[in-house]
């Protein structure tokens, strides 16, 4: 959403008009999730996508019609039918787009519309070289993304230039954040305790992916001293440790992939 909402400030300062076109609903296998979202402009130009292929372009039709008309609407779709079999989409869900039309002079309404859709916030804890690919993948991604990290000299903003925030801080004394379900935290801090303790701290928020680096011995001893401090089985449960998915990744780049991958995996409802 980060590229679309700054084409949305364009089109605005512009005052030319555009569509956003969103998967309001749907049901059984998707090109993208429900609220994935794609700006039309008058010409066809896009950003972002709903899926791509015949679906895309039939959405990519209908917009630019209701942007000549002035109007928002919706197109339903059938990837199960004998629709899909005549095009290259291999998905076999159905639902329906929703097309709203701005006009490029409801800047302020707009705006605040927008600032209402929860992209899914990344918090990272570590600041470290994993941190360091991790950050930009994430940028690659339009994840937004916090770092926290306790050694200034590992977290700034020209370290971490994609990050909406650094925090520097102690891993003990981290400050109260509202996380929501769609929210990630992911820790890969230098050491042991760190990790417990940025831990500790996921735990009580609402994330809903909560993932730790490190071998499932260190993994399984800290739970077990976690356990004895009155932590939860179900709580533990929420983690994802080790973290990142099983590609034999070795290098902090590599290891930033393999994390970044379960992240799109929770995105898509896979993890």
């Amino acid at each position: 959403m980060k590229r679309i909402k700054q084409a949305v400030r364009e089109m605005c300062a512009k005052g030319e008009p555009f569509a956003l076109v969103s998967i309001r609903e749907g049901s059984g296998s998707m090109p993208r999730h429900q609220g994935a979202t794609m700006l039309v402009r008058e010409d066809g130009g896009i950003e972002g996508s709903v899926g791509g292929g015949v679906l895309e372009a039939r959405a990519i039709e209908r917009a630019r019609q209701l942007i000549a008309e002035g109007k928002s609407g919706e197109m339903p779709f059938d990837l199960s039918s004998a629709d899909a079999a005549n095009s290259d989409m291999i998905c076999g869900g159905s639902g329906v787009l929703s097309i709203r039309f701005y006009d490029g002079t409801e800047q302020p309404a707009l705006q605040r519309e927008l600032a209402e859709i929860d992209d899914g916030k990344l918090v990272i804890f570590g600041g470290g070289h994993i941190a360091r690919q991790l950050a930009r993948i994430a940028d690659v991604l339009e994840i937004p993304i916090v770092v926290v990290e306790d050694r200034s000299e590992f977290c700034s903003p020209e370290r971490f230039p994609s990050a909406k925030r650094v925090i520097v801080e102690t891993y003990d004394n981290i400050p109260e954040a509202a996380l929501g379900e769609k929210d990630m935290a992911v820790i890969v801090t230098r050491g042991h305790l760190g990790d417990r303790e940025a831990l500790v701290w996921a735990l009580r928020t609402r994330a809903g992916y909560i993932g730790m680096i490190g071998s499932k011995r260190k993994r399984d001893l800290m739970y077990e001293k976690m356990r004895a401090d009155g932590i939860a089985e179900s709580a533990l449960a929420r983690v994802h440790s080790p973290i990142g998915l099983p590609i034999g990744a070795q290098t902090p780049e590599e290891i930033a992939v393999s994390i970044a991958a379960e992240l799109v995996a929770f995105r898509n409802g896979r993890a």
